[in-house]
């Protein structure tokens, strides 16, 4: 009863990003269309990894039910949250302190000044200041010209135009920039005004004064320039510093920082590593309840046996992680009480025979040596004896990087979820879906459920029926001929499938006497030397001439 419950449930989805523009197909595709069983859009017959559909909550959903109910402890440990195991995709975002391009320097005060030229004055009256006696106090550098009345305001050479320099005492002060007031001490200097008088600049200089020479003002030094970047996954249970390396260690276009190729590259391979229809019969088409109840054989197989997810490590700190799990014997145990590196890689497992306590970490994949300080990848399933380079850690068929770290160990091998799933169960070329019946057919080199061999444009069964491979794919007759067909340059209609034809760069004819023939003088040019010209055939210099002249 419970198999037939299984069968009953309708997860088709059609719903989910429905309308979606095409990212390869742009204007061509009218918009996502999920075809009912082929995992693919009805428009475009592109994948929905290809369209402009947000996935989040879909990937954390899927990602979920993968590692719900599994046996592998190291894995649900890392994962439960309220006691159910859950996903949320782990996007961060790190703060990285990255120095100024250039740091400015204070210039000391003794420094030489930098010389502006003179300020042409404007016809303003000058402010006044009126010394003890009410008579104005004269300034040295004024230029001779009428008296100036008594309370007319006192020059102060090398003062700029601004507001007054202030003091105690005195007035004048060489070399302040315009707009700062600068007190002075009781014993600076003074020319031409009595003690315990302030001086005031005028407004504007005289015409004939001297150009004035101010100091450039102390420019701060620029801070550190802190940038945040917005990861759309990162290693979980793991330091920011760590996390940032081994993104750093990642080819540039697989880094999944948000709205980059490479947060496009992760979301393409989770669809394409972990299908949903591996991994939930309800995502399938029409299983019968004996196709059901295999399928769930084979999840809690590969859940019990295959299924892991790779940790970050320093591979200094293998001893340490191995002797906490105890996978390590007596001999390894004295060796890290020791104070010694175990050897990790070819040499094996530490405390194996031939294992050699050295400095030296082997990635398992590229047997290249591990720098000391980078993080490694290491899976539980494995074994404690093998570490990886971020970059390395991939599937052994399809080569690309496990999205996520998540992974399915078979044999001595990594795998991806699709490809673990090939390994065990044939796939069907048509709906993308393992085959748990006994009955499927092969053509073609590839394995098809009966009912799924069918035309890729109509899905109109193939079975008995006259077929041509476009693409990959099977097409009907009448759908060749209608869509994928050439036409014949000579009489314009379309070349049928099993017809002999002759092709010359972009142009086709139909290799009989009718088509393939001098547009000259109707010769039959099969088995003769030619000249093509505009999708003309042409069999001498004559009838080329007698062409081109009509």
């Amino acid at each position: 009863m419970e198999i037939e419950k299984e069968v009953k449930k309708i997860t088709l989805g059609h719903e989910v990003g429905a309308g979606a523009a095409c990212l390869k197909c742009k204007d061509k595709c009218e918009g996502f269309e999920l075809h009912f069983w082929r995992k693919i859009c009805r428009n475009c017959k592109c994948g929905i990894e290809d369209h402009d559909v947000q996935l989040q909550t879909e990937e954390s959903q899927k990602v979920g039910r993968l590692f719900e109910d599994t046996k592998y402890t190291g894995l649900i440990a890392k994962l439960k949250k309220d006691g159910v195991p859950s996903y949320r995709s782990n996007q961060v975002t790190i703060s990285v302190t990255a120095p100024a391009i250039g740091t400015a320097v204070p210039i000391p005060a003794t420094a030489a000044a930098t010389v502006y030229p003179a300020i042409t004055p404007t016809p303003t009256a000058p402010a006044a200041t009126t010394g003890p006696s009410g008579t104005s106090a004269p300034n040295r550098g004024v230029p001779s010209g009428p008296a100036a009345p008594s309370g007319t305001s006192t020059h102060n050479r090398g003062v700029p135009s601004g507001p007054a320099a202030l003091s105690a005492t005195s007035a004048p002060n060489r070399g302040v920039p315009s707009g700062t007031a600068t007190p002075f001490a009781a014993s600076a200097p003074t020319h031409g005004v009595p003690s315990g008088h302030a001086a005031t600049t005028p407004a504007q200089p005289s015409a004939a004064s001297p150009a004035a020479t101010v100091m450039p003002a102390a420019v701060p030094a620029k801070t550190n320039v802190v940038k945040a970047i917005t990861y759309d996954w990162a290693p979980p249970g793991v330091n920011q510093s760590l996390a940032l390396r081994y993104m750093e260690l990642l080819p540039p276009e697989q880094r999944p920082i948000a709205g980059t190729q490479g947060a496009d590259y992760r979301k393409k391979q989770m669809a394409k590593q972990l299908p949903e229809h591996d991994q939930d019969p309800t995502r399938c088409h029409e299983l019968s309840p004996a196709e059901v109840k295999q399928m769930e054989q084979y999840i809690r197989k590969y859940k019990d046996e295959a299924l892991g997810m790779g940790d970050l490590t320093l591979p200094e700190e293998m001893v340490t992680l191995a002797e906490s799990a105890g996978a390590l014997g007596p001999q390894a145990l004295e060796a890290g009480a020791a104070g010694d590196k175990a050897a990790v890689g070819k040499a094996g497992m530490p405390g194996a025979p031939g294992a050699v306590c050295s400095g030296n970490y082997v990635c398992h994949h590229c047997q290249k040596v591990m720098q000391q300080g980078d993080p490694a990848v290491y899976a539980e399933r494995a074994g404690y004896d093998k570490l990886w380079h971020p970059a390395c850690f991939v599937c052994c068929t399809c080569k690309e990087l496990l999205v996520d770290m998540i992974y399915f160990f078979k044999k001595g091998q990594l795998y991806c979820g699709r490809h673990y799933g090939d390994s065990e169960k044939p796939r069907c070329g048509g709906c993308d879906e393992l085959i748990f019946s006994n009955e499927y057919t092969q053509a073609e080199g590839q394995n098809w459920h009966l009912k799924h061999f069918c035309c890729f444009d109509c899905d109109c069964v193939l079975a008995g029926e006259i077929y041509v491979m476009e693409n990959d794919k099977p097409v009907c007759e009448p759908c060749y001929m209608k869509n994928h067909a050439v036409r014949c340059a000579a009489c314009l209609k379309p070349i049928e499938p099993e017809a002999q034809r002759v092709s010359y760069g972009e142009h086709h004819w139909h290799a009989d006497p009718q088509c393939f023939l001098c547009s000259g003088c109707s010769k039959c040019l099969m088995g003769q030397r030619f000249m093509a010209l505009q999708g003309k055939l042409l069999c001498s210099v004559e009838c080329k001439k007698k062409v081109l002249a009509s």
